[in-house]
């Protein structure tokens, strides 16, 4: 099925900016949400950033061309613009995103990709202590990932993007997020070993026999 967003975009290249509205309407709460979790909920003027990407969008429309879809499109100019805010403002510390059961799934849910805290069933004020203790060890521990990772597990965990998508939005391939993904999970898992189950300290290249590279995440 061809692109809905492509006829609003050749509207738009054509002149209508009432096509450019429609866009930002449609695109408008996404661009924040990356931004946002990007760059981190402390990170000071994100509203800015979002206009900043419209800015860019509406300055770059003739660069657009149809193989591409309109969205990807519009978060490879999101990222780029995160990016070099990040760049600009040497913000890696104040990047923030939610902790281990918000990137890998809440414990018990399944497939591979599941978180594995311990004991998620447990009620007593002593765990509760401990699981903030934990959740906040795993925000540094994701603050502490190299950023093309930090941005892959974002647009493919938090925004749901397909694995091709991510890669046109990076401006990578698809090996490549499947590459930075494991290679989150791995760096994570080192990480927090001391409050997973399972094998979190075993070797990279250790997996299972037969895992799938579409399980990495």
């Amino acid at each position: 099925m061809a692109d809905p967003d492509q006829r609003l975009m050749e509207r738009f290249q054509n002149g209508d900016d009432s096509a450019f509205e429609v866009l930002v309407h449609k695109f408008q709460a996404p661009v924040l949400s990356l931004c946002r979790r990007y760059l981190g909920s402390k990170s000071p003027g994100i509203e800015d950033v979002a206009q900043e990407v419209f800015l860019r969008i509406y300055r770059s429309k003739h660069t657009y061309e149809p193989k591409a879809k309109v969205g990807t499109w519009i978060y490879r100019i999101t990222v780029n613009t995160c990016l070099n805010e990040i760049r600009r403002l040497g913000a890696d510390k104040n990047r923030r995103v939610a902790g281990f059961s918000a990137v890998f799934g809440d414990a018990g849910g399944e497939g591979e990709g599941s978180a594995v805290l311990s004991d998620p069933g447990a009620t007593t004020p002593a765990h509760g202590l401990e699981e903030r203790e934990v959740e906040g060890r795993v925000r540094a521990a994701v603050d502490a990932l190299p950023e093309q990772q930090r941005l892959a597990v974002v647009l493919t965990r938090y925004h749901e993007l397909p694995y091709e998508d991510a890669a046109a939005a990076m401006g990578t391939t698809v090996p490549a997020i499947k590459s930075l993904l494991t290679r989150a999970r791995e760096h994570l898992r080192r990480g927090l070993s001391p409050y997973v189950d399972g094998d979190a300290g075993e070797p990279s290249g250790s997996s299972s026999a037969g895992r799938s590279d579409d399980d990495d995440l």
